[in-house]
């Protein structure tokens, strides 16, 4: 017993059936036995084996043709794929339909991809030796597309396709009739001898056999990917990319993300219409240390991005034409970085107003004494409750705090904004709309919590794309100072 051992490299098995033609999609599966022998001819060949060795080959080939041999198949998929090749006509320089190449084949997985044929012969030490070398020649088995390495075996897993009269798989195999010389002709004739100059249609020493295929559906092994929900990309740029463009480059970038694939985590939408969650995409620049220029772009979703949405990020090499005389060259540096907490943060970009002051009467509408509604501070701890992984929950109150504007929950401080205007926000200006902007100033913000908060926190107009992001504070005395609680609504909280 003899076990010759197939293994696919490419995952795939390409090879049409004898007398088929490869436009019918018919997969020669199991390989037909003729297709091995004439398979082990062609290593000889590839190999130079030398003269005194070919009796001993032509020995081994009469013996594997005198029995038929079983299969040990792996799972596989059907595929199929149709190419169509337009012509050019070189007279009228017009482009036609042309022909359609049609070629099949059979998938497998990574895990499952070695096919083991048992023959029931025995051979003698050289002989084994020969076939072992003839082997050694193949490169592919099929077609050239199915990369394969050929060897002996010393042993194969049970065989899961026999011969069998009433199989429903055809195959080739050759005439157990020939004599040694006649077998050794058969094999090395090609079609083009056969059909060309012999001008026949049979080809001589090929028989027909029917195996019984047990089917097995491919174990596919599902892997977890863990979900990231923060990436990072480097920005290199010549020149460098000043920072005040950095608007212009988080929108081109969006635009290559959706342009590549337009899942709700990049669009923001579901159906067609807007999502009225924070879980797409949030695009933010990293300045370098002097603040001037940008180093990095920081990707951030709440839903997270799965292996699709990762491939499509990491696709995003090049963005040209940011700005004028600028293009930009993208590299993926970090993956699932964590959010930094902190009790303090302030403006890192301008925050613009989304919606006009509230006013009545041609009188402003004031929500508490000193500050208006809708004005820059009430819009900011309005927008705040809208991050859910700030997780600020039920009716939210308003009084006024020694630092700001200070939101309270169930009488219970939560933060406090204070605003002023931002400078040089007149760069920030975009060429493109990105949702609502009220007026042309830009504030900056502080903002105090009661209890260290993770980010990111954006905030008003073009938030999803740079502008009103905030970052935490580091440093001493002020900057770590908590929140004082009002003594009145402390008293009530107790109560």
């Amino acid at each position: 017993m003899i076990h010759i051992k197939v293994e696919f490299h490419t995952h795939q098995y390409q090879a049409c059936a004898w007398g088929n033609h490869h436009s019918e999609g018919v997969i020669d599966w199991p390989p037909a036995p003729w297709r091995i022998l004439r398979a082990i001819v062609a290593g000889s060949y590839a190999v130079n084996l030398q003269p005194k060795y070919l009796e001993a080959l032509k020995g081994v080939l009469h013996k594997l043709a005198a029995d038929l041999p079983s299969y040990t198949l792996p799972p596989v998929t059907y595929i199929q794929h149709r190419s169509p090749r337009p012509q050019v006509n070189l007279k009228t320089a017009k482009v036609g339909p042309g022909k359609t190449l049609y070629s099949a084949g059979l998938l497998m997985s990574a895990d499952q991809r070695v096919l083991y044929i048992q023959w029931p012969i025995e051979i003698t030490e050289v002989e084994e030796l020969v076939l072992n070398l003839c082997l050694a020649g193949l490169t592919y088995f099929g077609r050239k597309e199915s990369v394969a390495t050929v060897s002996l075996a010393e042993e194969a897993p049970d065989p899961n396709s026999s011969p069998d009269a009433q199989g429903n798989r055809i195959v080739a195999i050759p005439d157990q009739t020939l004599d040694q010389e006649d077998l050794w002709q058969a094999l090395n004739l090609s079609a083009h001898e056969n059909y060309g100059i012999n001008r026949t249609a049979i080809f001589p020493g090929v028989r027909q056999a029917t195996y019984r295929v047990e089917t097995r559906q491919p174990q596919i092994r599902q892997e977890v990917w863990p979900v990231q929900h923060t990436v990072t990309l480097s920005v290199m740029a010549s020149p460098r990319l000043p920072f005040h463009l950095g608007l212009k480059l988080t929108h081109r970038l969006h635009q290559r993300l959706i342009s590549h694939c337009s899942i709700p985590v990049f669009t923001g939408q579901e159906l067609g219409e807007p999502s009225k969650t924070h879980d797409h995409t949030i695009f933010q620049c990293i300045p370098d240390q002097s603040g001037r220029y940008v180093e990095q772009v920081r990707l951030y979703s709440h839903s997270g991005y799965g292996p699709e949405a990762l491939t499509v990020i990491s696709q995003c090499y090049t963005l040209p034409g940011v700005a004028r005389g600028y293009t930009v060259s993208l590299s993926m540096s970090d993956l699932g970085a964590e959010p930094e907490k902190s009790d303090r943060w302030r403006s890192h970009t301008p925050f613009y107003l989304s919606r006009f002051p509230a006013v009545r009467r041609g009188k402003p509408r004031m929500v508490t004494e000193h500050y208006q509604k809708d004005g820059p501070e009430y819009q900011v701890l309005k927008f705040i409750q809208f991050l859910p992984w700030l997780n600020l929950q039920g009716e939210p109150t308003y009084q006024e705090h020694e630092e700001g504007l200070a939101i309270y929950f169930e009488g219970e401080i939560a933060a406090v904004a204070s605003c002023e205007p931002f400078p040089k926000f007149w760069e920030w200006e975009s060429e493109c709309r990105q949702g609502k902007k009220v007026g042309r100033i830009g504030y900056n913000v502080q903002l105090w919590f009661s209890q260290p908060v993770s980010g990111p926190i954006v905030l008003g107009y073009a938030a999803h794309y740079g502008l009103g992001s905030l970052v935490p504070v580091r440093g001493w005395g002020e900057c770590e100072r908590p929140i004082r609680q009002d003594p009145v609504v402390a008293s009530l909280s107790e109560n």
